[in-house]
């Protein structure tokens, strides 16, 4: 008779297979004694059946037993082909439909072709799927004990903390603090992960496909799920919820996650610049109709020009010029004796006043959305009493994020020398301080005229600055 092997590990913390390569040592012992010739082996490697997910291995034991090209199929335990219903009945009904039968190393075999056979398979799911749905519920209650008590309940290696998830790795916590503080200073999060790449970061889950366990590159979504991690502050989240202070080491502060979360919902679904090569593609103003300059081809070919975004009849004209005038101007802002009022003022928030309110008016969302489910409001007061507590949480959420927010400009107020340290910064960090501080327009420069003037570049400074 022909066999076919299917072997499946729920999770595999090593990325080295072990567990299926000592069901396959089992199985093909198994073939071995009973004289089957095993015909293919099926590995599904780090996949929960219970979880509902798709498991192409396990789909295509159903295909050779539909195709005859199977009399057998071989396994470790029943619970490693089947662990819900839907995929129980599945397997039963292919098997019973072609008289194939189930051979089990840790269990009886069980006969499709005889009622009797097909009894015991009924029976043997059903106690296979009680024991995962009291493991299910053994495990959720232990992750919520451990959440309520700030501690960790398995999972990955979170990036920054060894295994344990407890003790701190020097390097890898370095590169998350300077993640925050790069995001915050205006970097792009691409150039985030093309950071941590080049200093030999991985973030510590397998590939899949063709580059199956190789380890994985950093990511635009990786490192925005690392942002977005209160963990990284010493809190314990557990089903979207904050729920405890966390008893491993932050590695950055609450305000500076909280600045980091505001950022983040306000980019959330929009393209911003600041990923521009340009320093004033997207955030320079057209001086004709107002509208945003762009990088645009000059009349010189290889020479670098911004156009007006509208029509390209406003104005052409060359980059270099105008970009160093505007650094120019906004670094001799920053060397002025009163720069150092530039900064964001973090002393007057009361940040645990702030985060009480902000709980309180959360709370208060949901009563609302309780009273209107037992008919004490109609819909246009939930509409109205909703909008207010959000202008109030946004508020409330906003002076959080103020109140921690790296500053852009403290590196540039503080130095010695600010152009230099203004030449040291990225593009979309010098971006983001002027985009912090000035307006920046661009006139155009007057036909047939050949050499830069200041006057055809406006620098108007934002409010109190």
């Amino acid at each position: 008779m022909k066999a076919i092997i299917y072997l499946r590990i729920s999770m595999d913390r090593t990325g080295q297979q072990l567990g299926v390569t000592r069901q396959l040592e089992d199985c093909r012992r198994k073939a071995a004694e009973r004289g089957w010739e095993v015909v293919a082996v099926e590995t599904d490697n780090d996949l929960s059946a219970y979880s509902g997910k798709r498991r192409p291995a396990f789909e295509a034991v159903l295909a050779a037993v539909s195709t005859g090209r199977a009399q057998v199929v071989i396994a470790w335990s029943l619970d490693r082909l089947q662990r819900n219903r839907r995929d129980e009945v599945r397997l039963y009904e292919t098997c019973r439909d072609n008289a194939v039968q189930l051979a089990l190393v840790n269990g009886t075999d069980l006969d499709f072709s005889t009622a009797a056979g097909r009894f015991v398979a009924d029976a043997l799911g059903s106690v296979a799927r009680m024991e995962v749905e009291m493991k299910s519920d053994r495990q959720r209650r232990a992750a919520e004990q451990a959440a309520a008590a700030g501690k960790r309940s398995g999972g990955r290696r979170p990036f920054g903390y060894d295994a344990d998830g407890m003790t701190i790795r020097p390097s890898e916590a370095a590169a998350v603090v300077a993640g925050y503080e790069s995001f915050l200073a205006g970097v792009p999060i691409t150039e985030i992960a093309r950071a941590w790449n080049d200093q030999g970061f991985f973030t510590g889950q397998e590939r899949r496909g063709a580059n199956l366990g190789q380890p994985s590159p950093w990511t635009r979504s990786s490192v925005r799920d690392v942002l977005r991690n209160p963990r990284y502050m010493g809190k314990r989240a557990h089903r979207g919820e904050i729920v405890a202070d966390a008893v491993w080491p932050a590695l950055v502060s609450e305000p500076t996650w909280q600045a980091a979360q505001a950022i983040l919902a306000h980019r959330a679904g929009l393209q911003t610049p600041n990923a521009a090569k340009y320093l004033l593609s997207g955030i320079g103003r057209c001086g004709v109709c107002g509208g945003n300059i762009h990088a645009g081809a000059t009349a010189r070919a290889g020479v670098r020009g911004y156009r007006c975004a509208e029509t390209t009849g406003h104005f052409a004209r060359k980059a270099d010029p105008v970009e160093d005038y505007v650094a120019q101007v906004i670094t001799a802002r920053l060397s002025m004796p009163d720069a150092g009022h530039l900064l964001t003022d973090t002393t007057k928030a009361d940040l645990p006043q702030l985060r009480t309110d902000a709980t309180a008016l959360r709370q208060r969302l949901n009563s609302l959305a309780t009273d209107f489910a037992d008919g004490e409001l109609t819909a246009q007061q939930l509409r109205a009493a909703s909008s207010r507590i959000k202008e109030k949480l946004a508020a409330a959420e906003a002076s959080m994020a103020d109140a921690g927010r790296v500053s852009l400009l403290g590196p540039l107020i503080h130095a010695s020398d600010v152009r230099a340290a203004w030449d040291g910064l990225l593009t979309s960090q010098q971006r983001a301080v002027i985009d912090t501080l000035a307006t920046v327009t661009l006139h155009p420069p007057g036909r047939g005229v050949r050499n830069f003037n200041p006057d055809t570049v406006s620098i108007d400074w934002k409010s109190n600055l």
